[in-house]
């Protein structure tokens, strides 16, 4: 009798267990299947010399080649899509896109929005305020464009665009030309890419002032938080590596 009170006892036992490991494996995240594949926007930085496409294949663009080494690193595969800026936005709030580069500079309170994680820092961005040369002291400080028709790019950033009248041109390089057929006094552009288009169109310009400085890094949809912490491994990686200052150096830029 004694032992098969102990033999139901350890019967009870065993089913309570089993049952509360099915709970367990129920109640938990599924895994995620590998391989991962991450979805990237390559067409919407078009003109952004030289950090979007632009068409050359054996240069496709430093936004490219580091994404690339940072995905390839942490061990991901990716697929790059085509959309313009606009398209792209909205594209990736749908979740047609999971990753892109983003800074909080860009973002009014520097938020990115409670859909996205960061990832740590890659390198630094520098936007300006752009005028031709004979403006240039009417831009000494970023409030000077506060109330005044300003030339962007559609679908992009910019943190305090509620303060200035947003002209929005579908790429950089029609920013520049806007600015010599003066539709506008002054356009907001990284450094680089101003130079770029001023020199493609020979048109003169000043960085009159800086309109935003930051880190850039790595906006993924919060589903993908969980990959967090091999993106940042990469990117640590490639840092200490010299593998970032060396695609800046490839395409001229310090």
């Amino acid at each position: 009798m004694k032992n098969r009170h102990r033999q139901l006892q350890t019967l009870i036992a065993t089913v309570m267990a089993m049952f509360i490991l099915l709970s367990v494996n129920i109640d938990a995240a599924p895994e995620r299947p590998m391989p991962v594949t991450l979805k990237y926007n390559l067409a919407g930085t078009g003109s952004w010399v030289p950090y979007g496409f632009f068409g050359d294949v054996d240069k496709p663009g430093i936004f490219a080649e580091v994404i690339a080494a940072i995905l390839d690193r942490a061990g991901y595969s990716f697929e790059f899509y085509y959309y313009p800026p606009k398209r792209a936005d909205k594209a990736f709030d749908e979740g047609l896109l999971d990753v892109d580069f983003m800074s909080s500079a860009w973002f009014k309170d520097g938020d990115i929005g409670d859909p996205y994680v960061a990832s740590s820092a890659i390198f630094n961005l520098t936007e300006y305020i752009v005028t031709l040369p004979e403006n240039a002291h009417g831009y000494v400080t970023p409030s000077s464009i506060h109330g005044q028709r300003v030339g962007t790019v559609s679908g992009y950033d910019y943190h305090d665009d509620d303060k200035f009248i947003r002209v929005d041109f579908f790429s950089e390089a029609r920013l520049i030309k806007g600015l010599q057929m003066l539709r506008f006094r002054s356009v907001i552009l990284e450094g680089v890419t101003a130079k770029h288009w001023s020199s493609h169109y020979d048109v003169p310009i000043a960085l009159a002032s800086v309109h935003s400085e930051g880190e850039v890094f790595l906006r993924l949809r919060k589903e993908f938080s969980d990959l967090l912490p091999s993106l940042n491994e990469a990117i640590t990686a490639l840092k200490n590596e010299g593998e970032i200052d060396r695609i800046f150096q490839k395409y001229a830029v310090k």
